[in-house]
């Protein structure tokens, strides 16, 4: 067994954000008073990476029974045990408990795979971070948590359902669940529910939020492509900030965001033929609700929807009138150009636009995912509105490769952009170490009529 010497080899005492490493074989006199200082300090930090089996006895174990038998302070500030080694979870039960005895308030728990592990009611504890195979109350109580993460996690609930609700966390203002196994309904009602992030939850299906302070809401790649069971049901009426990098399904219902300023979305559909109808029913639906929206991102996927279908686009006109920053991840071929330009008719309050090309062989692949567009008429003429471009004063174009259709985009946003102060084209590689083509091209583009007489067309 471990003396309180050995204990003190290998413990680094913590106070005001910094640590003190106590070495007996480094320092020939310790003063008396430091040999007891560590019983009770406000954050235990346990990893069995720093230790190694001895004797056949484990040290790590050794170390934490006798550090956690010798604590005198009431109240753990912080309490973090990391364990890689699967022999060390047979005491998993009894140190958590240790720090839940003693009011933790921060407690973080990174454990192994292969044994799940069911985490106690705890009402001392402010902040919860949790990774590796858990269990967690279906009715747990945790009334003093307001941040709870979960990163990795196993969830081995029977049913895969995890509700967070104010009955059971009434104070929590940040929830974060990332790369989690085996959660297939995500239901949070929480009134003081501020930030909201999910992120690689791979088996989630329906997705219920409720939340009416509900400030920042991310979720990304968590839906499964297909799902017909697929629901999800949003009321936010506070949300400032909202990404939804994911599909979404044909249930999807979401509440009026009137204090939306930022949105960033790259909405994948449910697409078949036979399924046209509710496709588009679902696109104008989803971005009509990002309509007072100041900033918005738009990726690929997204624009296929917008550009195959004139309903579509007629049904956004005039819709994102408070829109003044949009920047689009699209490829720069015709159609998707076509309806680029659709998209800026419904900004009437544009004032900066960003387009960023995406790889080919990422657009290769789209093609072959959505619609096909083959019936879209070419020869159809570019028909733009004057009054969106009233406001907009950069364009900012990445990847241009000087094809003729892109040149005509350019064409159009000098000539219509009234108050427009830059354009700032950046070549693709393959045109950027052309010097002779790009010499060409922006001597083409610096010839075109401005409608801005402080426009200055930059190609650097």
């Amino acid at each position: 067994m471990m003396g309180g010497d050995d204990i003190m080899e290998r413990f680094m005492f913590l106070d005001g954000g910094q640590g003190i490493i106590l070495d007996f074989d480094k320092t020939s006199i310790l003063a008396r008073r430091w040999r007891h200082l560590w019983t009770s300090v406000p954050t235990l930090d346990f990893d069995d990476d720093e230790f190694s089996i001895a004797n056949g006895e484990d040290e790590f174990v050794h170390f934490v029974n006798k550090v956690q038998s010798c604590y005198k302070a009431q109240q753990i500030q912080r309490y973090h045990l990391s364990i890689k080694q699967a022999r060390n979870s047979n005491f998993l039960e009894t140190w958590v408990r240790f720090a839940v005895e003693h009011n933790v308030q921060e407690l973080y728990l990174d454990l192994p795979h292969g044994r799940p592990f069911e985490v106690s009611f705890c009402q001392s504890v402010r902040v919860l971070k949790l990774h590796g195979d858990l269990k967690l109350p279906a009715s747990g109580c945790f009334s003093s948590l307001e941040h709870l993460s979960l990163l990795g996690v196993q969830l081995t609930n029977d049913n895969g359902i995890l509700d967070v609700t104010s009955e059971h966390y009434p104070l929590l203002r940040s929830c974060s669940l990332k790369s989690c196994m085996g959660l297939n309904c995500l239901n949070i009602n929480c009134s003081l529910l501020e930030h909201l992030d999910v992120e690689n939850c791979f088996d989630l299906d329906q997705l219920h939020v409720s939340a009416g302070k509900l400030r920042f809401l991310s979720v990304q790649s968590s839906f499964t492509y297909g799902i017909d069971t697929g629901w999800v049901e949003i009321a936010a009426p506070s949300l400032q900030t909202f990404e939804w990098l994911d599909y979404i399904t044909d249930n999807f219902s979401i509440g009026n965001f009137t204090c939306l300023k930022s949105a960033h979305t790259s909405l994948v559909f449910h697409y078949h033929p036979e399924k046209k109808e509710s496709y588009m029913k679902n696109a104008r639906k989803f971005l009509h609700h990002l309509a007072c929206a100041e900033t918005l991102h738009v990726e690929m996927p997204c624009l296929w929807g917008l550009h195959s279908n004139k309903e579509l686009l007629e049904g956004l006109s005039t819709k994102l009138f408070n829109l003044k920053h949009l920047t689009l991840l699209v490829s720069l071929d015709d159609h998707v150009l076509r309806g680029v330009s659709c998209l800026i008719r419904s900004c009437s309050n544009l004032e900066i636009l960003h387009i960023h090309t995406i790889d080919e062989h990422i657009q290769e692949e789209l093609n072959n995912s959505f619609p096909d567009l083959s019936h879209f008429d070419q020869r159809e003429s570019w028909s733009y509105q004057r009054r969106p471009l009233d406001h907009l004063s950069e364009a900012k174009i990445y990847g241009f490769r000087g094809k003729e259709h892109e040149i005509e985009f350019m064409q159009f946003l000098l000539e219509h952009a009234i108050t427009l102060k830059r354009m700032i084209i950046l070549f693709s590689g393959q045109v950027f170490v052309d010097q002779v083509m790009k010499t060409q091209m922006a001597e083409k583009l610096m010839k075109f009529t401005k409608a801005s007489p402080d426009a200055v067309v930059s190609c650097p």
